[in-house]
């Protein structure tokens, strides 16, 4: 599921360059801090060299962490740019470019994952449940699914201000925002560009939805997940500065 964006700018198309900034920084950071959490409620019933598969799988990061715990990982995700960069950063696994709300697996995987509030960019909660009855679909028998999602507490806390970093010679700022009467969260994304012109200057937006626990159990109900429980990921897995995030593990 791609996020919906506005993008203003020339010649290249930003998002490519967002892909790599991205990658380097921000899916690198939550990676080696959720890492832990994934391996706790996920693998307890999955053995080594089984299937995991990831779910708008973004630059690969997961992908290679379990691939380096020694199972066979698919990713997934509608960004071709991601998906270039997921190939880089993971070789030996397999990832294809598709859109969640339509891929169709049958009872292949012995444990699924969407990481760092991918399922945010789902426009609807008919677009989420989608993709839910999809990883249903996809999971083999009493296998396990776990995704983390930022609840409202967790925008209105951390969604704001203005942010830079650079990496690599271009800088890029975020400008995050949070409306509680829509419950439309924005990400302001500049890109400064370098002077080569290899990375062009740009300005996009980036949308996701907040939706609540009461939301993320309903459409699991309807995608017949029978066993939901979720876990704050400070409070209750322990990852510092994440109050407000939860994790769902679902069978």
């Amino acid at each position: 599921m791609q996020a919906t964006s506005e993008y203003r700018g020339n010649r290249a198309a930003p998002y490519e360059a967002f892909a790599f900034l991205y990658s380097r920084t921000m899916a690198e950071d939550f990676c080696g801090r959720a890492l832990p959490a994934y391996r706790e409620l996920l693998l307890h019933n999955a053995p080594a060299g089984s299937k995991i598969l990831d779910v708008c799988c973004g630059s690969g990061q997961w992908a290679r962490e379990f691939m380096h715990l020694g199972y066979q990982v698919t990713g997934l995700d509608a960004s071709s740019t991601m998906i270039r960069l997921a190939s880089e950063t993971a070789p030996n696994a397999r990832f294809l470019v598709a859109d969640v709300r339509h891929f169709h697996f049958v009872n292949s995987f012995s444990g699924i994952i969407s990481a760092f509030n991918s399922l945010a960019h789902a426009g609807s909660a008919e677009d989420l449940l989608l993709i839910f009855r999809n990883v249903r679909q996809a999971l083999a028998r009493d296998a396990t699914f776990v995704f983390d999602l930022s609840m409202e507490e967790a925008y209105v806390s951390r969604w704001r201000g203005r942010f830079s970093s650079q990496v690599d010679g271009v800088t890029f700022t975020l400008e995050p925002s949070y409306d509680r009467t829509s419950r439309i969260a924005q990400n302001q994304i500049s890109i400064a560009g370098r002077d080569d012109e290899l990375v062009p200057a740009t300005a996009f937006t980036i949308y996701q939805h907040c939706y609540s626990e009461d939301e993320i159990r309903n459409a699991l109900r309807r995608a017949e997940f029978h066993q939901v429980e979720s876990f704050d990921a400070e409070d209750g897995l322990g990852i510092a500065g994440e109050r407000g995030r939860r994790f769902f593990r679902c069978r």
